[in-house]
């Protein structure tokens, strides 16, 4: 949102009752012209009320992370409500639709390379199967002609605007707290979250039509997000080697586990799958039509631990 009132954006957002008097949104509006919509995206009415009247929108609202025990909510508003969002918004003639997505949605790709052109997976996670879903919803409005136009962000870093820290953070938060890591043969695409707010500016054209990006970024081995982890920190972070194979054992447990006791969004399986997958993403067709060249996730990592020192606070 940021980027899009930077760019001369006039915005109206959706936002829930709890979250009306909250520091982003003053934020935001010391920026340019926002307007709100208090509701719930789950209530037909609002969303009408907040699509009526507008040129475009870009549908990012979602619950994210591992706590199985948020599997109907992440159905709800992940799967049912963004049906919801781009049927009617198209029904109501806005161009473009943009459905904010996730690479987990391709996950696995049957070639190995996730791209524009890979098929929506099944899922493993309750999170990846609702935005399975909303993919496939957001597929066969693209089938019909309609100008919904999908994205499909890795692992999203980078410095907060106001906000709390994102589920890519919130999974280190053991790590730094403990300043101990596992050394594991992984991998992960991540993307610096400045550049996912750029594509979404340059998406802001009507006539386009149907389109998909991936928006994958720079692939980084676990050391390397470690090594990144230490600089932000300014300490070392000892390092315990591990085997892909008990990292996966590992996330199987915190799986079975977590259905029955909070263990925050922590190690998943999924995420373990994608870790020791080190999955790559094909981003050209974004980067070259979209004009783009991605920053380097390593120092968006960084950067994020000046935020107030968010991540840096809980070490002593």
């Amino acid at each position: 949102m940021r980027a899009l009132l930077e760019a001369q954006h006039t915005i109206r957002l959706l936002v829930l009752p709890q979250e009306q008097d909250a520091p982003v949104i003053r934020r935001l509006r010391s920026l340019g012209d926002v307007s709100v919509i208090v509701g719930d995206v789950r209530a037909e009415s609002t969303v009408t009320a907040l699509l009526t009247g507008v040129d475009a929108v870009v549908h990012a609202a979602g619950v994210v992370g591992t706590d199985e025990r948020r599997a109907q909510l992440m159905w709800d508003i992940n799967a049912y409500a963004t049906e919801q969002v781009l049927t009617r918004a198209v029904e109501l003639g806005l161009d473009p639709v943009v459905s904010v997505s996730s690479y987990s949605a391709l996950f696995p790709p049957p070639d190995g390379i996730i791209s524009a052109d890979s098929p929506t997976s099944s899922g493993r996670s309750s999170y990846a199967k609702t935005k399975g879903y909303a993919d496939r919803v957001a597929r066969r409005l693209q089938d019909a002609g309609a100008p919904v136009v999908v994205t499909y962000p890795s692992s999203v870093v980078g410095p907060a605007f106001g906000t709390a820290a994102g589920v890519t953070e919130r999974g280190w938060e053991p790590i730094v707290r403990a300043r101990v890591a596992p050394r594991v043969r992984a991998g992960m695409q991540m993307i610096d979250v400045r550049d996912v707010a750029d594509v979404h500016v340059r998406l802001m054209r009507p006539g386009r039509g149907p389109r998909r990006y991936v928006c994958g970024g720079v692939m980084l081995t676990f050391d390397e997000m470690i090594d990144a982890l230490e600089a932000g920190l300014g300490r070392p972070v000892r390092r315990v080697p591990l085997s892909p194979k008990v990292l996966l054992a590992v996330g199987r447990l915190s799986d079975a586990v977590g259905r029955y006791v909070p263990l925050g969004d922590g190690l998943s399986y999924e995420a373990a799958l994608l870790l020791t997958s080190a999955t790559p993403t094909d981003d050209r067709a974004t980067t070259e039509d979209l004009g783009l060249h991605w920053r380097s996730p390593r120092q968006a990592i960084i950067e994020s631990f000046g935020v107030a020192g968010r991540l840096g606070d809980p070490v002593s």
